[in-house]
């Protein structure tokens, strides 16, 4: 009889941030272990608070379903002399797999007649092997940050206080970091003002939800979520209007409280007169509020006026809401009446009276000043704008975005509200009369950022956004802070990964390739003198880097693994052409698998011969001569060669690839044909390197688009349903 199993780890309160995550993880390796341990089951169903880690698997078996092995031994002569008698060598591997010689049984393999041994093992108790399986589980889960508590040694996200472990209605016993399992868990930890001491006894997995339910804890998080959405859009159309919910605002909320209730609180009104985005940021990133905006009609996109008021979400409902809510507004008063105070400090001054000031704030340990890094970027926007030919106008508003595009670093406001760095800048700046290009080109080169990389607004923007990540991945990179594994304490993937995003999806990328855009940089750093290394050491470390990036980022596309391995595998100097090859190749193979495969097929004949001959160091030359081609199907695979190869090199200028590939499938026939009657290896030299030659001709058109050899003529999820 299948039962419900459920693993609950009770810890002290963690960050909200830890809690998604971990869930995920924990649904995953629970699956896994089940799996592993040939345990059937439904579903399983990870749900959390800030409290608990839970996993819900319905439909567990009692016992491991049984293993059947065959086990092979001699060959059957061997086995067995002429009379079918079996022979110490039967009888021995009998003996050594626990069977009777009467046991054996003859099987037909492709090597001939061999006796097996047919061992079955039946399965153990699903409470046995439970009992080994989930403080495994328990000890796999990851944190960004870890702690330890106790002896054991044991790391997690934050000391684990109960563990609840149940097969339907019998506790599952192990024991993790001290702690027991048992059948007692507990519910919210404040309840009318006091705390919930009194422990819950479940007498069934079944009835987990329910019972912490009744004790003021919404263990689903999903359900938990949308109560809290429901509650603060309702107490917004009271005030009349909507509330600002980003998704993180709302997941982060969610982990913060384990049965949510909305309170409305309310601010002075003389408040508004200061930048929005200064009051959104705090009622958001510093209070966990829900800022409340005017309702405007549906066709208008606009978001409406900020209300007075906010919406804070409690943890159930207090003894006291009125003394709660009127808290709450003093706390947001006292951090309004901050930002008031040094916003009015700040405009005491113009923003470009703060430039000199960044002189004084480190950019990073041994790279100098804020200061030097806006120099360095100013250099580096100049000469994007002169490589790319764009209006003097255009040129110079560039320039002043990058004299000015850390200068709200150094203000009150951006000290005292780290999140607000470019958006400060962007005010400020329109408050002195800069231009809107500037402006917002203060804000937008913090762009792209997951998880929408919306991009800069304005070309100005752009090379700003670029310039900057180039001279902090290069500087950091000249001085050995290179991520490993899993530390990257600089940021430099994100960094990477938005440099890319930059160069794939604006329309000045195509126009910005990998080498002269290191080289630029290096350059820069080098007459700023502060580059210690060769330009050639960092540069080949940061297009290593900049590679793996692309790669991760093609694999977030979809991309399968041979298709992203065979278009790096030929250059990824242009980052737009790599996405467009990739992608191309991609869809082709899905779309169009009959005549993709026999084209594909043909491509690496070609490229595994080549590929053979520079493994026994054959050199190709890259000059064919025409006049010794000797063989009709030689002959034919020159003359279609030529023929092709201005169509193919035509639609790759224009970026039509899979016009390009078309053109290509053309050769495919000819391909064949001269791989089923010529010998490409001859022993006559001369005819040997003339060969390699031409498919040398043919190996440069298809180095456009890929590495052939590196690539499947069918999909990887194809061949494995195969």
């Amino acid at each position: 009889m299948a039962k419900t199993l459920l693993l609950e780890i009770g810890t002290e309160e963690m960050p909200a941030r830890f809690l998604l995550p971990a869930l995920a993880q924990l649904r995953e390796l629970m699956a896994k272990r089940l799996a592993d341990l040939r345990l059937s089951f439904g579903t399983v169903r990870t749900v959390g608070t800030p409290r608990r880690l839970a996993a819900l698997v319905t439909e567990v078996a009692e016992h491991q379903a049984p293993i059947v092995r065959e086990v092979r031994g001699p060959a059957r002569p061997i086995a067995f002399d002429a009379q079918g008698n079996p022979t110490k060598a039967a009888e021995g591997f009998a003996r050594a797999q626990g069977v009777a010689v009467s046991e054996l049984v003859v099987k037909a393999t492709e090597k001939g007649e061999f006796v097996f041994a047919i061992k079955r093992e039946e399965g153990r108790p699903a409470m046995e092997v439970l009992s080994e399986a989930l403080p495994q589980v328990i000890r796999q889960l990851s944190f960004p940050k870890a702690m330890r508590w106790e002896g054991s040694g044991l790391r997690f996200g934050r000391p684990i206080r109960w563990i609840v472990a149940l097969l339907g209605e019998t506790v599952i016993p192990f024991e993790v970091a001290g702690v027991q399992s048992d059948r007692i868990t507990y519910g919210r930890r404040f309840t009318d003002g006091q705390l919930a001491g009194k422990p819950i006894a479940l007498t069934s997995a079944d009835l987990y939800e329910t019972a912490l339910e009744l004790a003021h804890v919404i263990v689903d998080h999903e359900r938990r979520r949308a109560m809290t959405k429901a509650q603060v859009e309702s107490v917004a159309e009271k005030l009349g209007g909507v509330p600002l919910m980003p998704d993180e605002l709302l997941d982060e909320v969610t982990f913060l409280v384990e049965e949510p209730v909305a309170l409305v609180g309310s601010f002075d009104r003389t408040y508004l007169t200061l930048p929005t985005e200064l009051l959104v940021t705090v009622m958001m990133h510093h209070q966990r509020y829900f800022p409340v905006v005017e309702r405007r009609d549906e066709g208008q996109r606009t978001e409406g006026k900020l209300l007075p008021h906010f919406i804070c979400v409690c943890n159930g409902m207090p003894g006291n809401p009125e003394g709660v809510r009127k808290g709450n507004e003093k706390v947001i008063a006292a951090r309004f009446e901050d930002a008031r105070f040094y916003f009015a400090l700040d405009r005491q001054r113009r923003l470009a009276e703060f430039v000199p000031l960044l002189s004084d704030i480190l950019f990073q340990q041994g790279l100098g000043t804020m200061g030097e890094k806006t120099q360095r970027l100013k250099t580096l926007v100049d000469a994007l704008c002169q490589h790319l030919q764009v209006d003097p106008q255009v040129r110079a508003l560039a320039v002043r975005a990058a004299e000015l595009g850390k200068a709200d670093l150094a203000t009150r406001l951006v000290s005292e509200f780290p999140e607000l760095q470019g958006v400060i800048g962007r005010l400020y700046a329109l408050l002195d009369g800069e231009p809107d290009e500037v402006a917002w080109a203060i804000e937008d080169h913090y762009k792209p950022q997951p998880p929408d990389y919306t991009l800069p607004r304005h070309l100005v923007g752009v090379l700003l956004a670029i310039a900057d990540r180039l001279d902090t991945l290069c500087a950091c990179f000249d001085r050995n802070l290179i991520p490993t594994g899993s530390h990257d304490p600089l940021g430099l993937r994100r960094t990477a990964t938005t440099l890319l995003v930059l160069l794939r999806d604006a329309d000045e990328g195509k126009s910005l390739p990998l080498t002269f855009l290191l080289d630029l940089t290096l350059r820069v750093l080098r007459e700023a003198q502060t580059l210690t290394k060769e330009p050639t050491w960092v540069a080949e470390r940061v297009r290593a880097f900049l590679r793996e990036r692309l790669e991760a980022l093609l694999e977030g596309d979809g991309i399968d693994h041979d298709v992203r391995r065979a278009v790096l595998a030929v250059g990824f100097d242009e980052v737009p052409l790599v996405f467009a090859r990739a992608q191309t190749l991609h869809r082709l193979r899905q779309q169009h698998p009959e005549r993709f495969r026999p084209t594909v097929e043909a491509f690496t004949r070609v490229t595994n011969i080549l590929a053979q001959a520079r493994q026994k160091g054959e050199p190709i030359p890259d000059q064919l001569n025409l006049n010794a081609l000797s063989l009709d199907a030689e002959r034919a695979l020159a003359q279609a060669t030529e023929q092709v190869a201005p169509a193919v090199m035509e639609r790759v200028r224009v970026g039509d690839y899979e016009g390009a590939f078309w053109v290509l499938a053309e050769l495919a026939p000819t391909i064949h044909r001269f791989f089923d009657e010529v010998l490409v290896m001859h022993e006559d030299e001369r005819l040997r390197r003339n060969r390699l030659a031409l498919l040398r001709q043919v190996e440069r058109l298809l180095c456009l688009f890929a590495d052939f050899a590196s690539i499947s003529a069918v999909p990887p999820a194809a061949k494995s349903g195969e």
